[in-house]
């Protein structure tokens, strides 16, 4: 059974995963990545917050802060079954309720997997910019 949630994105859940999504995001980046409230946002500052469970077991997260997208991700054992595809679904109807006619997200080239699914959803490139050694992107949507 697939659930979405609303929940703190500060809660347990989103802990768990974001400690699994910073490991990943350093292994990709090298050690020496440091998270920055610019790049994922300060839990205080989210309108909606939300958490896909599979079987009980809490699988991807992802909230909205205004017109952006902030936080996505998907747990390695849960990839390849839509739950991306779902939330991301989830996010942008919220945004359309709440007046929103554009979303956008930030996101690197060494998230290749996230990329596809934004881009296989419509999503284009705003902006892209150089920092360090790595490249990272601004995607917008028309909602």
């Amino acid at each position: 059974m697939i659930e979405v949630r609303r929940e703190a994105p500060d809660g347990p859940a989103a802990r768990a995963l974001w400690d699994e999504y910073m490991a990943l995001t350093r292994e990709r980046l090298g050690e020496d990545f440091q998270p920055t409230e610019d790049i994922f946002g300060n839990a205080a500052d989210f309108d909606t917050w939300l958490v896909l469970y599979e079987e009980g077991e809490p699988v991807a997260c992802g909230g909205l802060r205004a017109d952006e997208i902030k936080r996505m991700f998907v747990t390695a054992s849960a990839r390849g079954r839509g739950h991306g595809r779902r939330l991301l679904g989830e996010l942008e109807a919220i945004a359309v309720q709440a007046g929103h006619r554009r979303i956008r997200l930030l996101t690197t080239e060494a998230l290749v997997e996230a990329r596809a699914l934004y881009e296989s959803a419509g999503y284009v490139v705003a902006s892209r910019f150089r920092i360090e050694d790595r490249t990272d992107y601004w995607l917008v949507k028309d909602l």
